[in-house]
């Protein structure tokens, strides 16, 4: 895109005037006036040109407005829900939408008005405040009230926080789009399966299953948006989609399950550069490995199967500063790692060491 220096030289080339061209002089500055105007207009028309295509639409707006023309939808973000358990004095009251955070200070809301029981405890659903996988806790990370309550005496979830999504990101709605477009559903093929599952808010990976079990067989596996293990609800949910009056075909008997955890150890050893100590470089690596290895970017395809790159991974380290070197095992072993079609990896353990 050109600029108001390269417009106010234009400008000031094709001047036919005989007056002076120097700066301060009246020449000048009309050029400089119009080389600042243009450079806006040049701007304007740049950022529409993008706007005007899918590919490189980048507000949200014009993505949702070109999805919509292929007849897909982004799908919202969904707010973290799970339940409570509260110890106290007993028969005290824990009001409605009584605030609770996490350690993080994320806050989360009680659905309904509860009692404790005349043991003192009571058990109480609640939703995080704010939409996305932020709200999503593990086991014991909510802990406190926002406003201390003489009555209550311990708060904390037994079960982890759960279902919170972020809205859909630009770049899988224009995939979604293009799928559709370019994998054409009909009559209840593999195609129209996986745009009904995906159609649903917080489903992230899809497999269809044909004839799985005979003529008239379906299965469809789904991993949750955060390319987790699918719970209960949210298979409920697809199950419900599929089954509407504008899904499956009469007769299709079809199953929809959860993809399988294959869970893995990570083992890094690391030699570090000089004037680096493993706790500047630790949280760094547990946190790159399992962003990579949700987002599918250290695999690959062979034969049909796809394989975990113990290579990659260690390629994917080398780019944190102060890593020299690294060597990683998994799950003991320092050889790739084969997945079926019908897995997801789940790393329970990451353990990071410096030679």
């Amino acid at each position: 895109m050109k600029d108001k220096i390269e417009l106010r030289n234009n400008f000031l080339d094709n001047l036919k005037n005989p007056l002076s061209k120097m700066e301060g002089t009246y020449n000048f500055d009309i050029a400089a006036t119009f080389g600042i105007t243009a450079e806006e207009v040049y701007k304007e028309l740049e950022f529409w040109e993008k706007q005007t295509f899918i590919d490189t639409a980048t507000e949200d707006e014009y993505v949702d407005k070109h999805a919509l023309m292929f007849g897909v939808k982004r799908r919202v973000g969904t707010k973290a829900k799970g339940t409570l358990k509260i110890t106290g004095k007993a028969n005290s009251i824990i009001e409605e939408d009584t605030i609770f955070l996490n350690r993080d200070g994320i806050k989360y809301k009680s659905l309904r008005k509860e009692y404790l029981s005349t043991a003192g405890v009571a058990e109480i659903e609640i939703e995080c405040l704010s939409e996305g996988k932020i709200g999503n806790a593990a086991i014991g990370e909510i802990t406190t009230f926002e406003i201390q309550n003489s009555n209550i005496y311990s708060v904390t979830n037994e079960k982890e926080i759960i279902n919170g999504y972020d809205k859909e990101p630009n770049s899988v709605l224009v995939a979604r789009a293009k799928e559709k477009a370019t994998r054409p559903a009909h009559s209840g093929n593999i195609y129209d399966y996986e745009q009904w599952a995906k159609q649903v808010d917080g489903v992230g990976k899809v497999l269809v299953k044909p004839l799985w079990n005979g003529n008239g067989t379906v299965k469809v596996l789904i991993a949750n948006y955060n390319n987790d293990i699918a719970d209960s609800s949210l298979i409920q949910k697809v199950r419900e989609r599929i089954q509407s009056d504008d899904g499956r075909p009469v007769g299709a008997d079809v199953t929809i399950e959860s993809f399988r955890a294959k869970t893995i150890n990570i083992e890094v050893n690391t030699i570090l550069k000089s004037g680096y100590a493993l706790s500047d470089v630790k949280e760094k690596i547990e946190s790159l490995l399992k962003a990579v290895i949700k987002t599918g970017n250290v695999t690959f395809e062979k034969a049909n199967k796809t394989i975990l790159s113990i290579n990659r991974l260690e390629k994917a380290i080398l780019e944190i500063d102060g890593v020299n070197d690294n060597f990683v095992k998994v799950n003991n072993s320092n050889s790739n790692i084969e997945i079926a079609d019908d897995e997801i990896l789940v790393v329970r353990t990451v353990i990071i060491n410096e030679q």
